[in-house]
Parts: structure tokens; C-alpha cells; sequence
């Protein structure tokens, strides 16, 4: 989720800020992403499980979304991100609670219903994608 998060997070910045900057962040907010994911990993099998920076990441990607929302749009359908962000939300919740959610009848995994989570914002942003068109102030 993080690594696809992050070039997200590029993209509104190019549409929402500056498309150069937005170019110029893709892959330096990819490489925090992926170098989340690898230093959680690292640390797992130190036997520390540290998910202090990979967290951040995710925290901050989520707040950048929300906030390139204040930000005037050149698109339509731009508030399709407030439903991205609740699915992502969500996602971190099921997570988070994956435990909790299994011993509830025993038949999911609050796992399983995180990637359905993320699998559903993803196709969330496709769809508003193929259907927003420019805005005629842009």
C-alpha cells in the first residue's frame, strides 16, 4: 500500500501544486516508500519489528492527500479522494485490528479485509480517473 501511496501522493502534487515539482518528487517519494517497506522488513528479521518509519509514511501520505484537497483542482471529481483516503483508513483499521476481526466467527482476517480495503481505493482512484474531466479555468 505504501509503495502505491507514495507516487499518489506525487501525482496531486503535480495537479495540485506544480506538475515539475510533482515530476521531481515521483521518485524520491517512491524510494521512501519502497525504503519504508525495507527497513520494516530489515527490522523483522533483527527480531525488532519496527514500524515507526514505515507508519509515518503511510500517515503522512494520507495527510498529503487530504490536504492537496484544500488546494484549488484542475480536474473534476476530485473529492473521489475523501472516499480513497476512507478506504485506505479503513485498510490501516482492518489491519490494525486483524486479530480481533479473525475471532469473530473465525471466517476473515481483518488481513484479508485490509488488501480488499486497498484493493477497493485503488479501483476507487481508476474510476475517477476515467471519468473527470479538466476543469475550463486550468
Amino acid at each position: 500500500m505504501t509503495i502505491v501511496f507514495m507516487p499518489l501522493v506525487a501525482a496531486l502534487i503535480a495537479e495540485r501544486v506544480n506538475v515539475r515539482l510533482g515530476l521531481w518528487l515521483l521518485p524520491i517519494l517512491t524510494a521512501v516508500g519502497i525504503g519504508s517497506v525495507i527497513h520494516w522488513h530489515l527490522s523483522v528479521e533483527r527480531g525488532a519489528a519496527d514500524l515507526r518509519f514505515f507508519g509515518a509514511v503511510q500517515v503522512y501520505a494520507v495527510l498529503a492527500l487530504i490536504f492537496a484537497l484544500l488546494l484549488p483542482p484542475r480536474y473534476t471529481r476530485g473529492s473521489d479522494l475523501l472516499i480513497v483516503a476512507g478506504f485506505y483508513v479503513l485498510a490501516k483499521i482492518c489491519e490494525t485490528a486483524d486479530h480481533q476481526i479473525f475471532s469473530v466467527g473465525h471466517l476473515v482476517s481483518g488481513h484479508t479485509l485490509k488488501d480488499l480495503s486497498a484493493g477497493a481505493a485503488g479501483l476507487w482512484v481508476l474510476k475517477m480517473l476515467q471519468k473527470r474531466q479538466p476543469i475550463a479555468d486550468h
